[in-house]
């Protein structure tokens, strides 16, 4: 984890994570293996001093922030019915690693997109615009 979060300091100007929900996360039967093995907690406290030591911007998004819920093309954001769960989205027959964007204005309309890769770049807008880094 040392070489990782030395590696992430050392290549970007700019890093932004999530602030998880780490023992809500360990409760839930579903993700506590991965989050357990992941050991976010100290993954956050490494790369918060190393990017403190080497001038790096660190954007922590907050816990309600809706990575996972907002399209990243458009901004629309999911509600009710339409959000992803653990298990995916029952209403539009989704995957949990999927994202599909029904707003028909976007386009990524309909489109099947990565949920992580959306999330990521979701957090990655972020470190330019902190003014939308709360949750809706």
């Amino acid at each position: 984890m040392h070489k990782y979060t030395t590696h992430l300091v050392k290549e970007y100007d700019a890093i932004c994570i999530e602030d998880l929900n780490v023992k809500g996360m360990l409760m839930s039967h579903v993700a506590s293996k991965g989050v357990h093995r992941a050991l976010f907690g100290r993954f956050r406290s490494y790369l918060e001093y190393k990017c403190k030591s080497a001038g790096v911007k660190l954007v922590i998004a907050n816990r309600f922030y809706p990575s996972t819920q907002r399209c990243a093309a458009c901004g629309n954001i999911k509600k009710d019915d339409e959000k992803i769960t653990l298990s995916g989205n029952k209403k539009n027959g989704t995957k949990h690693n999927e994202y599909v964007c029904y707003n028909k204005k976007c386009p990524n309309y309909g489109k099947v997109v990565d949920r992580d890769m959306n999330a990521m770049m979701n957090l990655t807008f972020l470190i330019d615009h902190p003014r939308y880094n709360k949750a809706l």
